[in-house]
């Protein structure tokens, strides 16, 4: 499982775009996951499956395409479609958080992720049960340990820095911190420790 995390664009519309085609390409993320609470990156990704499919991008908008092309198309035509459309699905692994205070949780082997665009919306219950805290809303990209817990961020797109999260085969978490065209930066293994999971009342 390898996920991608991109932090609140704030205007840096090219910087976010050239960020989801390394994480959706080079890195072969499972999810990129963007960490703003706007929808910078729904509008970035309208624009781009507009623009590999020559129109519209819908299922509906591929399949009259492909009805109207199958009679009489030739065979570079149909496969620049279907290309296209592929294209198009591999932006399908972008994911946005849920509108604020809400977050996502996701599991990485039996490490679980927390996913938030502010830390101050979170409760200690929230916290007690992650091994690792990812958030969006800070001024720099940061990698903090607290106890058995992590702490990390992207930081804003503008300073221009991404995050990735590895499941490495002996079952810890490793951080990694790029640019958006997929230049390391920064990469960190997790120390792994079991701690007791909190059940809230």
């Amino acid at each position: 499982m390898r996920l991608g995390l991109i932090g609140p664009a704030a205007g840096a519309l090219d910087m976010l775009r050239e960020s989801v085609e390394f994480l959706v390409g080079d890195a072969a993320v499972d999810q990129a996951i963007y960490l703003g609470a706007d929808d910078a990156v729904e509008r970035v990704l309208a624009a781009w499956a507009e623009e590999l499919f020559g129109g519209a991008a819908s299922e509906d908008a591929f399949l009259e395409r492909v009805a109207a092309l199958a009679p009489r198309g030739a065979a570079d035509e149909l496969e620049r479609l279907l290309t296209a459309d592929a294209a198009v699905q591999r932006l399908g692994a972008v994911r946005c958080l849920p509108p604020p205070p809400a977050r996502a949780v996701e599991m990485l082997g039996d490490r679980i992720v927390l996913l938030v665009h502010d830390k101050a919306h979170l409760d200690e219950d929230d916290i007690a049960n992650a091994n690792l805290v990812v958030y969006g809303k800070s001024a720099a990209a940061d990698l903090k340990r607290f106890g058995h817990r992590y702490f990390f961020t992207p930081g804003p797109m503008r300073e221009g820095r991404i995050g990735v999260i590895d499941l490495e085969d002996d079952g810890r978490i490793a951080v990694s911190i790029y640019d958006p065209a997929g230049v390391p930066y920064l990469r960190e293994i997790l120390e792994r420790r079991t701690g007791k999971v909190v059940v809230a009342p």
